[in-house]
This record gives C-alpha cells, sequence and structure tokens, in this order.
C-alpha cells in the first residue's frame, strides 16, 4: 500500500470515528439563566444521518487497510459522499439551530415569546462541541476520499498490484509474453 493511500485511508477512518462521535455529544446548548438544558446529535434525525455517513466513511478505510480488491476506488466514493452528508447536515443544523428551536417552543409558547427570550438574552442558545467535531470529520473524510483518487493509478505505475489482466506469477518475468 502506497504512502498516499495509508494517508486516504487514515483521514476517512479519523473522519468516520470523529464523526460518529460527535454524533452521540452535545450539538447545541440553551440556557435560561442558572438552568442549561442540551441536545444530543443523535436525539434527532440530524445525528442519526451522520452516524450513518460515519459508518460509510470508516468501512471504505477499513476495506483499504483490510486490502480488499478496489477497495481504494472505493474509497474515493465512500470517504467522499459520507463526508459530504457528515458535514452538509452538520452545517446545515448549525445554520438553522435558531429556527429549530422556535419550531421546538411553539408547543409550548408562542414562537413570538421564544424569540424575544432570545433577542433580549434572556434565553441563550449556542452551538456545543459534537457538531464541531462532526463537521471535523466530515471535512476529515473528503479529504481521505478526494486524496484516494489516483492513488489506485499511483499503485499500478509504480508496479505494486495488478497491471493489467492478472498479475503475474511469482518468479514469472513481468514483461514476458503469456
Amino acid at each position: 500500500m502506497s504512502g498516499r493511500t495509508t494517508l486516504a485511508a487514515t483521514l476517512a477512518l479519523a473522519g468516520g470515528v470523529a464523526a460518529g462521535v460527535g454524533s452521540f455529544l452535545a450539538w447545541a446548548e440553551i440556557s435560561a439563566g442558572p438552568f442549561t438544558e442540551q441536545a444530543k446529535g443523535i436525539d434527532g434525525w440530524e445525528g442519526k444521518a451522520t452516524l450513518i455517513a460515519a459508518i460509510v466513511m470508516a468501512s471504505g478505510a477499513v476495506r483499504v487497510f483490510l486490502q480488499r480488491p478496489r477497495a481504494v476506488s472505493g474509497l474515493a466514493i465512500r470517504g467522499v459522499l459520507g463526508g459530504v452528508i457528515a458535514l452538509g447536515v452538520a452545517l446545515s443544523t448549525a445554520a438553522t439551530a435558531r429556527n429549530q428551536l422556535l419550531d421546538a417552543a411553539e408547543t409550548q409558547l408562542s414562537r413570538a415569546q421564544v424569540e424575544r427570550a432570545l433577542d433580549s438574552g434572556l434565553l441563550e442558545l449556542s452551538l456545543a462541541f459534537g457538531l464541531f467535531v462532526v463537521i471535523a470529520g466530515g471535512i476529515q473524510g473528503i479529504l481521505g476520499g478526494l486524496l484516494s483518487i489516483g492513488a489506485r493509478d499511483e499503485a499500478a505505475a509504480s508496479g505494486r498490484g495488478l497491471t493489467g489482466w492478472a498479475a503475474p506469477s511469482p518468479g514469472q518475468d513481468p514483461e514476458a509474453p503469456r
């Protein structure tokens, strides 16, 4: 396995682990005076989606480390796809956290009351660490997937791996006709 392939798989695996762990951590925190409540990613569909994306990224990397056939080309797809999903869902959640809070509060209070409390500082909403961990994991998965593009061709050009329809038998001259 080339250094580029190892780096790509390591990035995708680290991204998958980070996005998976971040899915279980707090994504947002709301506080009113001494009272604080946290929302974990896995509590909503968003955290479940990022967990699935994390599994996709990590499984692509594990296949490369286990040296499965065509695993490097699969890593490009799995790393980028899983990374884009994790990153997209986390960024979307970060951008819409206030609206999600207002929507959730409408069952108990009016939207206007909650907006006034947020605007006055009586109620505070902040993004939590887990959301940033998922964002970082998504970026790592994308980088790993993109880095793996062409890594399979690089291994073939160096003489390692399959270079045609079949690899030469041990002791056989690779240039000899078959």
